[in-house]
């Protein structure tokens, strides 16, 4: 088991995508192009599409973005771009913190607010099940003018994010003219056309062993918060173990489903119902654990996930469940800190 600072652990994360940005560079590319890593061709001409750009953001050529453009008119342009990356460090917060870094960014560049509302599927043959989340979006893009300065373009997008194991595969799609259907596609078609199946299992989970956890710095403040949070991750652990398919346990974490938490939740509580009286507790713990067993015993577990996952979160009914939950929350004096991170699973793969 790994103790480390959940900081260190999300910068560490981090520091990759910082690096790719200041290592950056196109390649010259005639002809097909082949991802040597992942053995993925991207031809010059695809399905309509001319290939624009192969951009590398490392010193190995690992991770790469390949842009292709369909050009109908001067004003109708679509563009699809591919990404493929190595991931060395996987949680089960991957997927999510991914989809939320890229709204971040989406609405820092728009000319107006974008909703990314998330969406989850799944690729699958007889060995493999890739898990998945995707947004299709309407949005604002911003290119400089000389008269206005920034001038916006609206657009019809689509976002999908892929675990694929020790690899990583974004789509990325904007258009002047295409409709959703039409997105969606499209999108089945790049699945289809550049394997991601083939590409999952490149690099698998070694699933026979347990994952890392890591723990947030605050749970070291007394023995009951330090102990119920493993309780409360082993008990995740336990439930994918006993409830996903080994093929789908093969390419990542799947933590979209919101039944695992529910059930690392209540086996949290459990914990402390249990052993309450055991060790000394500080006050910030015992407010905490009051305000979650309220939770619990009301039966509000699931909307407290949805809000505490920022509604990334395989939850149908959440989003009609969010105005309830709030005022649940008032009620009951519920504060914010029951939204707080005190753990994350994880796999080193090199």
């Amino acid at each position: 088991m790994i103790y480390r600072s959940l900081l260190i652990i999300i910068y560490l994360f981090s520091l990759p995508f910082f690096s790719q940005t200041n290592q950056s560079k196109d390649l010259h590319v005639s002809g097909d192009y082949t991802h040597l890593w992942t053995k993925t061709v991207f031809p010059s001409l695809w399905a309509g599409f001319q290939r624009q750009d192969v951009r590398s953001y490392d010193s190995k050529n690992q991770n790469v973005g390949i842009s292709y453009i369909q050009q109908l008119s001067k004003k109708k342009k679509t563009v699809l771009t591919i990404y493929i990356y190595p991931q060395k460090e996987i949680d089960n917060h991957n997927l999510r913190d991914q989809f939320l870094s890229y709204d971040y960014a989406l609405n820092q560049n728009s000319g107006s607010a974008v909703e990314l509302k998330p969406l989850f599927g799944s690729l699958s043959n007889d060995l493999l099940k890739v898990n998945y989340i995707y947004s299709v979006f309407s949005n604002s893009m911003g290119k400089a003018d000389f008269f206005s300065g920034v001038k916006y373009t609206d657009k019809q997008s689509l976002l999908a994010i892929y675990e694929c194991g020790g690899w990583n595969v974004k789509i990325r799609v904007t258009s002047d003219d295409m409709t959703k259907d039409q997105l969606l596609e499209l999108k089945q078609k790049t699945e289809a056309y550049f394997n991601i199946l083939t590409i999952a299992a490149i690099k698998l989970f070694p699933y026979k062993n347990e994952p890392d956890i890591v723990l947030s710095p605050a749970v070291q403040r007394d023995s009951m918060m330090t102990k119920a949070m493993i309780a409360a991750a082993k008990s995740k652990i336990e439930w994918s173990k006993n409830n996903l398919d080994k093929k789908e346990i093969l390419t990542g974490f799947n933590d979209m489903k919101i039944d695992s938490e529910v059930y690392a939740t209540e086996k949290m509580v459990e914990f402390y119902k249990l052993h309450k009286n055991d060790w000394p507790i500080q006050p910030e713990t015992e407010k905490y654990f009051n305000e979650m067993i309220r939770i619990v015993e009301n039966k509000k577990t699931k909307d407290h996930i949805y809000e505490k996952f920022h509604y990334i979160v395989d939850y149908p009914e959440g989003e009609s469940q969010k105005a309830n939950y709030i005022q649940f929350k008032i009620d009951h004096d519920i504060s914010e800190d029951t939204n707080e991170y005190f753990y994350k699973i994880f796999y080193t793969l090199e």
